[in-house]
């Protein structure tokens, strides 16, 4: 089976356009920023926005992991970034299927006190993010470049996979840096740096 090279998304505009709009979102966690259309076609079950998020940060230079693993996916992200496929525990960047849970992200890479950059950058895919007032998982953010404390509501987002996302960064500056990503195309960043309590609302 082939896999489809997506020679309609921009790796200049789309990409520029793309990265601007995650430093905003990750410059002010919690704040959710709206993400461009885009004319891709990833595989069943990638979201076109997660993808655009990878056509963005992956290179030949870097390395992803796919959570749960899916060869569709792995396939389609190498064909259209170059990037190589890692295990978990080396991988850079690592797109989660939100709302299946996925225990390897326990081992991403969190850096170390002399590089803690080096921690991984993680990429969930959840079905929808809205404001406080929704329901799902209600997160609420605080820290630098959260004036006071924010919040927003999450759906499709795993709560065993949020805990052990938020353990990885119990100890800045090492860590992960995570964006939300859903189905309409809002985005939230959850930095290292940001402390975010969690609660269920139904």
């Amino acid at each position: 089976m082939s896999v489809l090279f997506e020679a309609a998304f921009n790796r200049v505009f789309d990409s520029q356009n793309l990265y601007r709009r995650m430093l905003d979102a990750i410059a002010r966690p919690g704040k959710v920023v709206a993400l461009p259309c885009l004319d891709i076609c990833p595989p069943s079950g990638l979201s076109v926005y997660a993808s655009g998020l990878a056509f963005t940060l992956l290179d030949g230079d870097t390395s992803f992991a796919i959570l749960p693993a899916s060869e569709p996916w792995q396939d389609y992200l190498t064909v259209n970034t170059g990037a190589r496929p890692a295990a978990p525990a080396d991988a850079e960047f690592i797109l989660l299927a939100g709302r299946e849970y996925g225990p390897q992200i326990t081992v991403a890479r969190r850096g170390d006190l002399l590089a803690p950059e080096r921690g991984a950058t993680i990429f969930a895919m959840v079905d929808a993010i809205d404001s406080a007032a929704g329901g799902g998982l209600r997160l609420t953010f605080a820290g630098p470049g959260v004036d006071g404390r924010a919040a927003v509501s999450v759906t499709g987002l795993n709560v065993a996979n949020l805990e052990n996302i938020l353990s990885l960064n119990r100890e800045y500056p090492l860590g992960v840096d995570c964006f939300l990503a859903d189905r309409q195309g809002r985005l939230v960043a959850m930095p290292r740096s940001t402390a975010v309590q969690w609660e269920v609302v139904s």
